[in-house]
C-alpha cells in the first residue's frame, strides 16, 4: 500500500493472514541465548492487520538457541498474550502475569512487568526492545483503543517510558511508529536514567508495513554475535532497503552514550546565538528553513532536521568567529551521535541527519498553539535545559 498511510492515526483496511499453530507452554527451563529480540506490540487499534503481518514475517524465521523471538501482542478483539515466535508457530507462555488479559499497552506498568520478564525469563547477554505502533514525536506511543479501563484511549509518554526503561538491562530500543526520532525522545531516556546504548526510530513517518521483521530476524539468527551497534545498523539499512522506491521514508541510529556531549556543544552554541541574536536571527531563520523536510509538506511543520539547523549556521558564521568553533566542535558531535541513517528516495533528496527538533514555522504557532507547545513540551528535559530559552530568543519572549 503506497502513499501516506503510515503508523500516524491511520485508519487500515483490515486483512486476513492465516497463522501456524499455536503451542501453550511456559518458559522455565529457558536456555541462556546471544539476543532477545523483543516486541512490545500495541495493536489494540487500528494496526491490527499489520499486527498479523509482521508476526507471520517472524514465524517465518522463528528463534534459534542463540536468539529469542518475544512478541506481547495486544489485539483489537482479544486480551493480550505473550508468545515466543517460533519457525511456523507461535508458542503461548502462560507463566506471564499479563498473558490473557486485556491489558492496558498504555500503563508504564504493564511496560515494566514485561522487560522484567524478559530479564528473568528469557535469559540473553543482549536485549532489543521495540516499542510498536502509532507514535507521536515527544508526546509518546503505544495508543491503546480498548484499555480496559475507564479511558477509552492510553498511551506511553515518554517520561514513563523512560522512568520504566531506566537501568533495565537493554542494549537497544527501536521504534516501530511516527515521529520518535526526535532529540527530546532520545534525550527524555539519558536524562531519566536508561541505559541502552542505541536508539533506532524515524523522525517522520513510519508507513503500515512497519519494520521489515522477517528480513532484520534472518540476520540476527544468521549472526548472533551482531553487536548493538550492529544490529541497530542491520534495521536501519533493510528499512531502507524495503522502502527505497516512492517512499519518503528515513529511520536512524542515534547512539544514547553520546547524547550528553552532543547537548553540552548544542548549548553552547545557542548560548553564543542568544547573546548576539539581533546579529544572528537571519542565519537562524535560514538553518531552519534549510531544516524543513519532505514530510513537513503533509502536515508536521513544527519539528525539523535538528542537525541540518546547525550545518547551516556553521556554514554561515564568520571566519575566525567564536561561532564557527563552536558551530563546529557541534557538527562533530552530531556525526558522532548519529552514526547511520538510512533513507528512501525521495527522502534522500533533502538529505537529513536522522534526528529531529521541535521548531515551530512562526512565533504565533511558538506562543499559542496548545497542542504542540501544550503542557508536554515544558515538562521534557530537553526543553527545560535550554532548548525553550532559544526559542524564545529567537521568536521573541511574550
Amino acid at each position: 500500500m503506497h502513499g501516506f498511510v503510515t503508523r500516524f492515526g491511520a485508519v487500515c483496511l483490515l486483512a486476513v493472514f492465516v497463522f501456524g499453530s499455536f503451542a501453550t507452554v511456559g518458559a522455565s527451563g529457558q536456555a541462556s541465548a546471544k539476543w532477545t529480540f523483543a516486541i512490545y506490540m500495541c495493536s489494540d487499534n487500528d494496526l491490527d492487520a499489520y499486527g498479523e503481518l509482521n508476526n507471520e514475517w517472524l514465524m517465518s524465521v522463528g528463534s534459534s538457541d542463540d536468539v529469542n523471538i518475544v512478541v506481547f501482542w495486544d489485539r483489537s478483539d482479544e486480551p493480550a498474550y505473550l508468545y515466543k515466535i517460533l519457525e511456523g508457530s507461535m508458542e503461548e507462555l502462560t507463566d506471564f502475569d499479563y498473558n490473557g488479559v486485556e491489558v492496558n499497552m498504555g500503563d508504564p506498568d504493564v511496560l515494566a512487568a514485561f522487560v522484567s520478564y524478559l530479564d528473568s525469563e528469557m535469559e540473553a547477554d543482549r536485549v532489543l526492545l521495540t516499542l510498536w505502533n502509532h507514535g507521536d514525536d515527544f508526546r509518546g506511543v503505544c495508543f491503546d483503543y480498548t484499555t480496559g479501563t475507564d479511558d477509552s484511549v492510553d498511551y506511553l509518554t515518554q517520561l514513563e517510558i523512560g522512568d520504566r526503561l531506566a537501568g533495565k538491562p537493554i542494549d537497544v530500543i527501536a521504534v516501530d511508529g511516527c515521529g520518535l526520532g526526535c532529540i527530546e525522545t532520545a534525550y527524555e531516556y539519558v536524562s531519566r536514567g536508561v541505559t541502552a546504548e542505541y536508539f533506532v526510530a524515524s523522525g517522520n513517518y513510519v508507513p503500515l508495513d512497519g519494520f521489515p521483521y522477517d528480513k532484520i530476524a534472518a540476520d540476527l539468527v544468521a549472526d548472533p554475535d551482531m553487536s548493538p551497534e550492529m544490529l541497530s545498523k542491520d534495521i536501519v539499512e533493510r528499512y531502507a532497503e524495503y522502502y527505497q522506491k516512492g517512499w519518503l521514508t528515513e529511520l536512524a541510529v542515534v547512539k544514547l552514550t553520546a547524547l550528553n556531549d552532543l547537548l553540552d556543544e548544542l548549548w553552547d552554541v545557542t548560548e553564543i546565538l542568544m547573546d548576539e541574536m539581533a546579529t544572528y536571527r537571519w542565519l537562524v531563520a535560514e538553518g531552519r528553513g534549510e531544516a524543513i523536510m519532505g514530510w513537513s509538506q503533509h502536515g508536521w511543520e513544527a519539528t525539523v532536521d535538528m542537525a541540518t539547523v546547525f550545518e547551516v549556521i556553521y556554514a554561515g558564521a564568520p571566519e575566525g568567529s567564536e561561532l564557527k568553533a563552536e558551530a563546529g566542535e557541534l557538527m562533530d558531535a552530531f556525526a558522532e551521535a548519529i552514526p547511520y541513517n538510512g533513507l528512501g528516495s525521495p527522502a534522500d533528496v533533502w538529505h537529513p541527519w536522522g534526528l529531529s527538533v521541535f521548531f515551530p514555522p512562526s512565533a504565533g504557532s511558538y506562543r499559542h498553539n496548545v497542542w504542540w507547545h501544550g503542557s508536554i513540551y515544558p515538562t521534557l528535559a530537553f526543553a527545560q535545559d535550554g532548548w525553550l530559552d532559544f526559542l524564545g530568543a529567537f521568536w521573541g519572549k511574550k
